[in-house]
């Protein structure tokens, strides 16, 4: 199904609005960010900066090199989220374009924060050279959004049976019955929306005014897979960079950083700056904490900022060689005849 093509109006007009919607969720984000921070602090607070520096020492070439490429991994399989929103609305874009509007949207919106205002611009200025429409961008934004959330609850549910005391702190924990009565909620709720798909795939439903096509029984497994692979590999690029721990500590990990992630994204905090940090030392106490925040500063170094400079690069290219493209399709009109 295809949408009648919006004007660079309506789409800056979106921008406008969504950014007067969010002008108050910018200050509460300035607040979250300042508690999360103080919290921070105080969660190091009996932490000497010595041990700090000493944990930077204990990460070894080997342990940065295995973050590196693991991190190359999770953004190579992050692309595929485009991907399969692209083929469940059936539109065919080259998996070079897929690729960077992917890459350069999550670079963005993981770093800058408001998904919609920077990843949602990135991929707009993308595709858009490709003939997509506003609404097509629209369900290509919503399809991959729905394509991660639908893996974090997969783990989840997951997790919280498989996993007796998941969330457990000092004494605390939910009871087992409940956890999994938990768990089972997520997993039935997943399976239910599977079998809405397999009645209605491919037909359109509206959301806020908006018309999204719905994918496969067989696209949304493939979701499903594709944001576990992507979470696992985000989630290991972190692991690595611990030392001492071994495969056993990985689950426990898993769903601290699937904790913190998911933390970071509600407050719009960009790049989920000391709310990110400050999850993953409480959801793994049993940690030492000097060696695991010298971890998380050299993750988020590996996994953001790395990141970021190479999409700004692209992106940057992207646009030099469009404004390049158009100016040679309007000189022919300009040139005046002898």
């Amino acid at each position: 199904m295809t949408t009648s093509p919006a004007p660079p109006s309506a789409f800056r007009q979106i921008l406008a609005h969504s950014a007067t919607r969010n002008l108050a969720a910018g200050v509460l984000m300035i607040a979250v960010v300042g508690i999360a921070v103080a919290a921070l602090f105080n969660i190091l607070s009996e932490t000497s900066w010595e041990d700090i520096r000493a944990a930077f020492g204990r990460i070894g070439i080997v342990n940065l090199a295995a973050s590196v490429a693991l991190t190359a991994l999770s953004y190579l399989v992050l692309t595929g989220y485009d991907v399969l929103a692209l083929r469940s609305i059936g539109r065919k874009v080259p998996y070079r374009t897929a690729a960077l509007a992917s890459f350069t949207s999550y670079i963005f919106s993981h770093n800058f924060g408001f998904a919609v205002l920077t990843g949602g611009l990135a991929r707009y200025r993308i595709y858009r050279r490709k003939g997509l429409s506003l609404g097509e961008v629209a369900q290509v934004i919503a399809l991959a959004g729905i394509t991660f959330w639908f893996g974090v609850f997969l783990m989840l549910g997951i997790a919280l049976i498989a996993i007796p005391g998941v969330f457990a702190q000092e004494g605390w924990q939910v009871p087992y019955r409940y956890q999994a009565l938990g768990g089972s909620v997520i997993l039935a709720g997943l399976v239910g929306y599977l079998v809405l798909l397999h009645f209605r795939a491919g037909r359109p439903v509206r959301l806020f005014g908006w018309s999204l096509v719905l994918p496969t029984v067989g696209l949304a497994l493939g979701q499903f897979a594709l944001a576990m692979i992507d979470i696992t590999l985000a989630t290991a690029a972190l692991f690595v960079l611990v030392p001492g721990l071994d495969l056993a500590s990985f689950p426990a990990v898993l769903v601290g950083y699937i904790t913190a992630f998911v933390s970071g994204l509600i407050t719009h905090a960009p790049g989920g700056v000391g709310v990110f940090e400050a999850v993953m030392l409480v959801a793994l106490h049993d940690i030492n904490r000097a060696t695991l925040f010298a971890a998380l500063l050299v993750y988020r170094f590996i996994y953001y900022l790395l990141p970021l400079a190479v999409g700004l690069i692209l992106f940057a290219l992207h646009e030099a060689r469009g404004r390049h493209h158009q100016a040679r399709a309007t000189q022919p009109r300009n040139e005046k005849p002898a």
